[in-house]
């Protein structure tokens, strides 16, 4: 009798669950605690595209609001970011708990966010239809810590090609 109850409740769970519509993956977690001031400061790099031979400036400011448990990340891409152009700097905004910093929303140049960094520095997300759709995706990958960012980012274009690029900077 309790294994058909059970068994009914999995069953009624799972078609409620799968009724419910696709939610936005979330990358693994390394369940490290995230201690966001050590990510903290100025940094300076650049990017490349190593296909294309593109490359650029890049700086990012990381500062730290503990009392609202909120991070805002100014980034600046120069050179022609994307085959984009010169952007203008984007200030876009993270919130973190004890595990994860978070950055969701939505940004005129980086479109659709959702990002993770957890406690050990691994980044992972992706941003939809980056400037106003001209990009439908860019899905990021790497590390911040010990005063670096190393991170990769493919890029879909329009039509689904595809091209991956590099993103280093180091806390000045």
């Amino acid at each position: 009798m309790v294994k058909n109850l059970v068994a009914s409740f999995v069953i009624i769970m799972s078609l409620l669950l799968s009724s419910c519509g696709q939610a936005t993956p979330t990358p693994a977690i390394s369940g490290t605690p995230l201690d966001v001031n050590k990510f903290a400061g100025h940094y300076e790099g650049a990017w490349t595209n190593p296909e294309t031979g593109a490359t650029g400036p890049a700086t990012f400011d990381f500062v730290v609001d503990e009392a609202a448990r909120k991070v805002s990340l100014t980034l600046d891409m120069g050179g022609n970011y994307l085959g984009l152009g010169d952007p203008p700097p984007a200030t876009i905004y993270a919130t973190y708990d004890d595990y994860i910093a978070r950055i969701e929303g939505n940004d005129p140049h980086f479109g659709e966010m959702n990002v993770i960094i957890d406690g050990d520095g691994n980044i992972n997300g992706e941003f939809k239809n980056v400037a106003s759709g001209m990009i439908p995706l860019l899905t990021y990958t790497g590390v911040v810590g010990n005063g670096h960012i190393d991170t990769t980012y493919i890029i879909t274009f329009p039509g689904g090609a595809t091209t991956e690029a590099k993103l280093v900077a180091d806390r000045k």
